[in-house]
């Protein structure tokens, strides 16, 4: 199966299959990655001053309300010169995304032509949210990864799956988020279903999370049902995460 017949899926335009007894609806929201390098003599400093601009002028037309937006810094990733940072939007529907985004596009141009970085890569993408991590956050971590789904296996089927997997390890302490991710325009074409999203709001809690897996979630029934609809996860990267705006 493709990217497009997943996007049309997070659009809603095939959220059921037949009579598939699943327990657990997703919900969409969209999300926008803006991949860039610094502009020279610029740097994460320069960045988080023009986010400061960026947010007085969103305040002003007041349709940036619903949008969180963060940084992404590349970490543990294969090649660390493509990119020096990702700017993360995070908006609960499509019809608020491209209200800002007409906005953005009518009044922006004098905000964007002060932007300390070059962007090489817009990525557009649907995200159905399977858990999200409580508590207060610091410097989060994040990990992307690409999987395929097994011969005949649905979406929906895959995040039951995780759905169920999260449950169960939240029961044993778990306390991370996790989403899958369907790139539409701008997304690098490749042989991937989706992307699976796995992220705390603390790196420690990330590493905690990893050893809570192989000591006492690893074999359960709920992991290994969800081994039955994965096909393969691979192109592990891992970035840093810093809260920008939160929605209100």
């Amino acid at each position: 199966m493709k990217k497009l017949l997943f996007l049309l899926l997070a659009l809603g335009s095939v959220l059921s299959y037949g009579q598939e007894a699943l327990e657990h609806e997703p919900v969409a929201n969209k999300a926008e990655y803006y991949v860039a390098s610094y502009n020279d003599r610029k740097d994460m400093n320069d960045l988080i001053d023009w986010a400061q601009d960026f947010e007085n002028w969103q305040n002003e037309s007041g349709l940036y309300d619903s949008m969180a937006s963060s940084l992404l810094v590349p970490y543990f990733i294969n090649d660390t010169s493509t990119h020096d940072v990702v700017w993360l939007n995070i908006w609960p529907t499509s019809t608020e995304q491209y209200a800002g985004l007409e906005n953005w596009l009518t009044n922006g141009a004098k905000l964007l032509g002060t932007l300390p970085v070059t962007n090489s890569q817009v990525v557009d993408t649907w995200q159905w949210a399977i858990s999200a991590p409580e508590g207060e956050g610091t410097i989060g971590m994040v990990r992307y990864s690409d999987c395929k789904m097994k011969e005949g296996v649905t979406g929906r089927q895959v995040f039951n799956a995780y759905k169920n997997f999260a449950i169960a390890a939240k029961e044993k302490g778990d306390n991370l988020g996790r989403k899958m991710i369907f790139p539409s325009a701008g997304g690098t074409e490749g042989d991937f279903d989706y992307v699976y999203a796995l992220y705390a709001n603390k790196a420690s809690a990330l590493g905690a999370g990893a050893d809570l897996y192989w000591s006492a979630i690893n074999g359960s029934d709920e992991d290994v049902a969800l081994g039955e609809v994965i096909e393969s996860c691979s192109n592990y990267r891992m970035y840093s995460s810093i809260d920008i705006k939160a929605a209100k």
